[in-house]
């Protein structure tokens, strides 16, 4: 820390621009055989219309930097007692890279110290006469290393009797604060001034993203100093198991973030962005009376977090100085941005009881308004505490006491010292628990008392299984403990299932639910997206008594006429929250429980089970230690190698020549900005946009043309390397696919390329027209691959690459469970003025892929036709929105004489995968199975909720 007494001139910050440039666009590639040239242009995806980039305007004085000579990450490291040791040797206390890399694998590794001693004493192990023998000596120089923030244990006196002492182990959250924001991996990853960001320069629609963009950062910059930087402070605490089946081991740890770091890093496990800060003691009141125990529990809680949070308490009166990850010195303020729990523990943060609204004034009673009701505010709350006048200690009558305003007993919040820490703004409705959860417990639990159980389970069972996504082959009926990812999992069909078996208001309530859903996940929404949430909230509500009649909410052994579902409330404080604290979906449960991993489960497997909170602490200390000295010691080799200078000197400015950076598109020069994307691939995404540029780059001697991997707009296309079949006939390739027509539409295709060049092609251009089509093929043979991979990127954020979506073509095959083929749904571009997603179905067509080949040409001959690879399809007809489902309706494309409507079209005109539900009536036909529901129907509905891709792309028509 910098003593702000030496900070005598203030430098501000610059301003930075109020355009967001967007990025250029990105043409279809053309192969060209003839002159074996390659047109590409990779210059990435483009989301916004033409002069319609975002308008930002920023907060005037904030986010000074005082000084340039702060202390930063490497300076700690260099600060260390054993640094003189380490100039000599960067490893120190390990002899080499090699002896270092060894020992952090052993260390990370889940062997236990018998298990490490077994390893060493391998007679290979000997040979490389490494400086530890055993696993203590090990441990010992791991204890050697540079260390972050200290753990300490504090017993915490009780007046009312428990089984064991009170115990709270924890460590200074500023500091953990400070070790976030100084973090060097972290260095462009981290804004410092609040904005309002609109979607035009008139300023009339406002966007909401990160925590910075809301009204809650601004208002608080309102009342800190001129120059103040505001590090909104992120905590996240929920019991957790240690042990699973057996034992019931139960930790309740407290995790630190900071909103400051863009939600993109800091919601990925990986980058570390949450720390464990204390581990909260879960005691065991003997008091005779179990309201009485919830009550001395809840006291406990926010006694404990009193004592954890109070520096940043501190901090966030008077301020503290900090340096950021380029050494800049700041004055910062540590304000509650977010607390991120579940409904119980929001309840007991906001001290008030079971069945009553966290977030506004209603009881169990309102729960099914179809309004808001007032937000409990922070002086709400100490209004009605303060009015109580009998004795905390005398618990039973306190606890009456608070019954008249529904309060849970605690007599002294721990936000009550903390300034600017209003519950109405730091708790906020989160996606996992309070959209997901509820969704399972309730909406689908109506959906199967309505629909019946029996019909439910086989209409999902019948649809076509996607690659990548789970089949209910089952049926859902009977499932158990499910997680998150299935409650997702079960929204992406729900709509499209129930269409057709219940009753029209029925299913409209249950649509209206979803695409609140889908709105609220939204990473960028903005105030007309918010709009639509409320309207989609209404139309619940005015039919939510069809739900009710129906006797679809049903009780353990009895329907229920009422609405006390808390969640079902917290859905009204959607919006609201969304101005406050930016786009919600960064405040998800999903990284802080998946937290729980890595910050409690594994260290608890290091432990003997017995005591398990110092051993977490010493275990998290140990391994903190071997990830700091892992970061500093890759920097330093880094630097050592070539100019750190180069890494610093253009930071924080605009490259001269208005060249754009594209997220994975672009090679990772800056050392930081490299270690942590490599430490963020614990799921690896292959990224066919990177492949495919690397293959631009390339020497076309290098690669076979046309290249197998290759750009579309804004869609990577990835063939395997390997036909799935070679040499085939095209009768052949007709009989075998059932395309009677194959031949014909080749030549009509051959014909149309011709004539147009470069242009796309069309879809269902009558034949007749086509009189001048060549009566001969110039080939006979072709190649074909049964699957292909699409991939696109974030419709949000084009810097995101999302995983690739396996598509299939594949013909009839019996022996393989696909009598009719396996063909899935794709979106075709036909129009080239339109792009996807930007343009939603506008310039494209749904069509069902039937056939993905290359024509081969005849040995010795020269190419008459553009080498590149085709696909047979077949289209569906759009028709309108059905009212009812919110979804498009497609038929299956026929001519006159009832034959489908086929056509060639270049495979590089495809765009994305589309999931297509059929229209399966009441009841659905028994004889349907996964491999032929698709077969046996011509209507469909396409289905928007398959993905938030989809849905946002078709949430704009």
């Amino acid at each position: 820390m910098v003593d702000i007494l030496r900070c005598v001139e203030s430098v501000p910050l610059q301003k930075s621009q109020n355009q967001l440039q967007s990025t250029p666009e990105v043409d279809v590639p053309q192969f060209n055989a003839e002159d074996n040239m390659l047109d590409f242009d990779f210059d990435g995806a483009r989301f916004e219309d033409e002069g319609e980039a975002l308008d930002v305007e920023v907060y005037e004085g904030a986010g000074t930097c005082y000084a340039g000579d702060g202390v930063t990450f490497l300076d700690l490291f260099d600060a260390d007692e054993y640094a003189e040791c380490r100039k000599e040797n960067l490893f120190y206390p390990f002899a080499s890279k090699e002896e270092w890399e060894v020992a952090d694998f052993l260390l990370r590794s889940p062997l236990s110290m018998a298990a490490i001693n077994q390893f060493l004493e391998l007679p290979m192990i000997h040979q490389l006469k490494l400086s530890f023998r055993n696993a203590k000596e090990l441990r010992s120089r791991a204890e050697m290393l540079p260390k972050g923030p200290s753990w300490k244990c504090q017993a915490i006196p009780s007046p009312n009797l428990t089984k064991s002492p009170i115990r709270l182990f924890w460590r200074d959250p500023v500091e953990c604060l400070e070790s976030l924001f100084s973090n060097p991996l972290f260095h462009d990853q981290l804004d410092f001034v609040p904005r309002r960001v609109y979607t035009t320069s008139a300023r009339l629609l406002r966007v909401y993203s990160e925590w910075l963009t809301g009204n809650s950062a601004w208002e608080i910059q309102d009342q800190l100093p001129r120059g103040a930087t505001v590090l909104g402070t992120v905590l996240s605490s929920d019991k957790t198991n240690i042990t699973n089946m057996t034992g019931a081991r139960v930790a309740h740890p407290l995790l630190l973030g900071l909103a400051n770091i863009r939600m993109n890093t800091r919601n990925k496990l990986s980058s570390r962005a949450f720390l464990l800060t204390a581990l909260l003691p879960i005691p065991q009141y003997l008091h005779s009376r179990p309201r009485m125990r919830g009550m001395l529990e809840d006291r406990l809680m926010h006694e404990c977090l009193s004592i954890v949070l109070k520096p940043l308490m501190k901090a966030a009166e008077i301020g503290i100085m900090m340096s950021d990850p380029a050494g800049n010195v700041r004055h910062c303020f540590t304000p509650l941005a977010a607390y991120i729990v579940d409904t119980p523990e929001a309840c007991m943060l906001a001290c008030v009881r079971g069945k009553t609204s966290p977030f506004t004034l209603a009881s169990y009673l309102e729960f099914g308004d179809a309004f808001r009701h007032p937000e409990r505010t922070r002086s709400i709350t100490l209004a009605q505490l303060d009015s109580i006048e009998v004795d905390p200690n005398d618990l039973e009558a306190y606890f009456k006491a608070c019954e008249r305003y529904r309060l849970n007993g605690v007599h002294s919040p721990f936000w009550v010292d903390w300034p600017l820490a209003d519950p109405s703004v730091f708790l906020t409705p989160e996606s996992l628990h309070h959209w997901h959860k509820e969704f399972f417990d309730h909406d689908l639990q109506w959906c199967l008392e309505v629909v019946g159980e029996q019909e439910l389970d086989f209409r999902i069972s019948v649809l076509q299984p996607t690659t990548g996504f789970r089949h209910f082959s089952g049926g859902i009926s009977k499932l158990k403990q499910v997680t998150g990812r299935v409650h997702r999992d079960l929204q992406r069909y729900i709509v499209g299932l129930i269409a057709g078996a219940a009753p029209r208001r029925f299913v409209i309530a249950i649509r209206a639910l979803m695409d609140v859903r889908y709105m609220a996940q939204s990473p960028l929404p903005d105030d007309d997206l918010l709009a639509r949430i409320d309207r989609s909230l209404a139309i619940f509500h005015e039919n939510k008594d069809v739900i009710i009649s129906l006797g679809a909410r049903m009780g353990t052994k009895k329907p229920i006429d009422n609405w006390h579902i808390p969640k079902l409330e917290l859905m009204q404080s959607i919006t609201a929250s969304s101005r406050k604290v930016g786009a919600l979906i960064q405040w998800s449960a999903d990284t802080t429980e998946h937290a729980h991993i890595s910050e409690i489960k594994d260290p608890a497997r290091h432990t003997n089970n017995n005591d398990y909170d110092p051993q977490i602490c010493r275990h998290l200390d140990r391994q903190e230690k071997l990830r700091r000295f892992a970061i500093a010691t890759t920097l330093k080799r880094t630097y050592a190698d070539s100019n750190p200078e180069e890494f610093f000197e253009g930071e924080g400015e605009e490259d001269e020549e208005g060249e754009e950076g594209n997220g994975d598109y672009d090679q990772l020069t800056d050392p930081r900005t490299a270690l942590l994307a490599e430490m963020n691939k614990t799921r690896i995404t292959t990224n066919y946009f990177s492949k495919a540029r690397k293959l631009v780059a390339a020497r076309c001697d290098d690669i076979s043309l046309p290249p197998r991997t290759f750009i579309a707009a804004s869609t990577a296309i990835h063939l395997n390397f390997d036909p799935t079949r070679t040499g085939l006939k095209i009768d052949e390739v007709a009989n075998d696919f059932n395309i009677p027509d194959l031949g014909q539409v080749l030549s009509d295709f051959l014909q149309r390329d011709a004539r147009n060049g470069a242009a796309g092609h069309g879809l269902g251009v009558a034949r007749r027209q086509l009189i001048d089509r060549p009566s001969v093929l110039p080939f006979e043979r072709i190649q074909i691959w049964h699957t292909v991979r699409l991939q696109q990127v974030s419709f949000y954020d084009a810097s995101v690459v999302l995983p690739a979506q396996t598509v299939h073509a594949s013909p009839p095959s019996p022996a393989s469970g696909w009598p009719k083929g396996r063909r899935d749904a794709v979106l075709v571009n036909i129009d080239r003025a339109y792009e996807w997603p930007k343009s939603g179905l506008t310039g494209h067509r749904v069509c069902e892929l039937q056939l993905i080949m290359r024509p081969v040409p005849r040995r010795g001959s020269r190419l008459t036709w553009r080498d590149q690879y085709l696909c047979y399809v077949r289209s569906f007809k759009a028709g309108a929105v059905d009212p009812v489902t919110g979804m498009h309706v497609l038929k299956r494309a026929k001519y006159a004489n009832g034959a489908p409507v086929g056509d060639i079209v270049p495979l590089s005109q495809l765009r994305a995968f589309i999931h297509l539900i059929p229209q399966l009536g009441h009841p659905a036909d028994a004889r349907l199975t996964k491999a032929n529901s698709t077969h046996y129907h011509s209507s469909f509905f396409l289905n928007k909720y398959f993905d938030k891709q989809i849905y946002a792309a078709l949430s704009q028509e």
